[in-house]
């Protein structure tokens, strides 16, 4: 779900707060534009971009005090010592801007995609439920919950990588922290699964995916 980051930063620097935002999901999939959001420093990468694994990039407001916290030499103005990756900082900016160039189509594109998955998996899942808000979200990304089953339980499908959860916390099994502050009970936050759509993803793909449908009737004994 798309967060309120300028209402945010406005109440935090009234209060005297530096903000920060992790963009890495946002960047080349809806409009991202630093002085528009107000904040202090915003960070992106690469492999979210098509640019190499490994690159990234910290945008700092002027002004904005930092300290680093690896001392050595004086590369990335004195915050991070250690010879640049050139090459990789190059393709970075370069992703950025096809990334630019081509969000409009790319985000159209991607709505229908979500929307194909969406519809497909409602009609074949009773109970299916969106997690987030109806609108305000990414256009490549579709979180719902499967009723009665663990999200994991429900990935059996052959052929669909999926996930319950972000990729820095794959591998647990507990219910999402974030659903669960959004009110969700744990038993239903626990049948969530995140459905993600690349650039180069298509309409069959997508219609193969919907075979988490026959997944979850199996786990469910439907």
């Amino acid at each position: 779900m798309l967060q309120s980051v300028v209402e945010v930063a406005a109440l935090a620097h009234w209060h005297g707060v530096t903000v920060h935002t992790d963009a890495a999901q946002s960047v080349g999939k809806v409009p991202v534009d630093v002085g528009s959001l107000g904040v202090d420093l915003l960070t992106l990468v690469g492999h979210k971009l098509r640019a190499p694994k490994g690159v990234g990039a910290l945008y700092v407001r002027p002004g904005t005090p930092l300290r680093p916290f690896v001392l050595g030499g004086g590369q990335e103005r004195g915050l991070r010592p250690g010879t640049e990756n050139v090459p990789s900082a190059v393709a970075l900016g370069t992703a950025c801007a096809l990334a630019r160039a081509r969000r409009e189509r790319g985000t159209a594109a991607a709505v229908a995609l979500r929307e194909r998955l969406w519809a497909r998996l409602r009609a074949e899942v009773p109970g299916l439920a969106l997690n987030g808000h109806a609108t305000e979200r990414l256009p490549n990304t579709l979180n719902v919950r499967f009723p009665g089953v663990k999200g994991s339980d429900g990935l059996a499908a052959p052929e669909v990588a999926a996930s319950t959860g972000s990729a820095c916390h794959e591998g647990g099994e507990s219910a999402s922290a974030v659903l669960r502050a959004m009110g969700l009970p744990e038993a239903e936050a626990l049948g969530a699964v995140r459905l993600s759509l690349g650039p180069d993803t298509t309409e069959a793909q997508v219609d193969r995916a919907a075979a988490l449908a026959a997944a979850w009737r199996k786990v469910a004994g439907r």
